[in-house]
């Protein structure tokens, strides 16, 4: 098992197959994934130090070649009771065309830093722009997001959206879909 702490709150778990035997942990089944987490949470703490009692856990895990895989572990503050001031925007398309055009347009006008993209049902996607702050006025890259998708500001969205769905682009989505066009 590789640890590596990417910052105070985002944890990167490398598992070898022999790791996934040990823990008892598959890749898809979350049921097999719950009986084996807590042990490696537990050490990850040991080893390196990273919080696992301060804040609600986001766990992403990949299969990789060899039959093992790497997790995502994101800690999530635990609410303050305060609102949050600022979140992800969530732009939802019907087709992966419509969400590069829209990428390429962006792209042009400097926003996408720490995009992410994902498939979240058959013929359905998602974009998620971290930079745009809830409590003000789209900037006027996004003001054309409605000529291709819809913006989506429901509360916990983006963390649904990065557990349940397919990830395309889990960074520089923006650069990286506005190519395709």
């Amino acid at each position: 098992m590789e640890l590596i702490l990417i910052s105070n709150s985002k944890l990167k778990i490398m598992l070898s197959a022999e790791d996934m035997k040990e823990y008892n942990i598959e890749c898809d089944g979350a049921s097999a994934l719950r009986r084996g987490f807590k042990p490696v949470l537990e050490r990850a703490h040991l080893d390196c130090g990273f919080d696992i009692d301060s804040g609600r856990l986001l766990v992403q895990v990949f299969p990789s070649r060899g039959g093992g895989c790497e997790m995502f572990i994101t800690r999530v503050a635990l609410d303050s009771g305060k609102e949050r001031e600022s979140d992800a925007s969530v732009c939802i398309f019907d087709s992966i065309g419509s969400m590069s055009r829209l990428c390429r347009i962006l792209r042009g006008r400097g926003y996408g830093d720490g995009s992410s993209a994902y498939e979240i049902g058959k013929g359905a996607y998602a974009l998620i722009l971290p930079e745009f702050d809830r409590d003000e006025p789209l900037p006027l890259g996004a003001a054309v997001i409605s000529e291709f998708g819809y913006r989506r500001d429901c509360e916990n969205i983006e963390g649904y959206i990065k557990e349940h769905a397919r990830a395309i682009f889990l960074e520089n989505a923006v650069e990286s879909l506005a190519k395709f066009c």
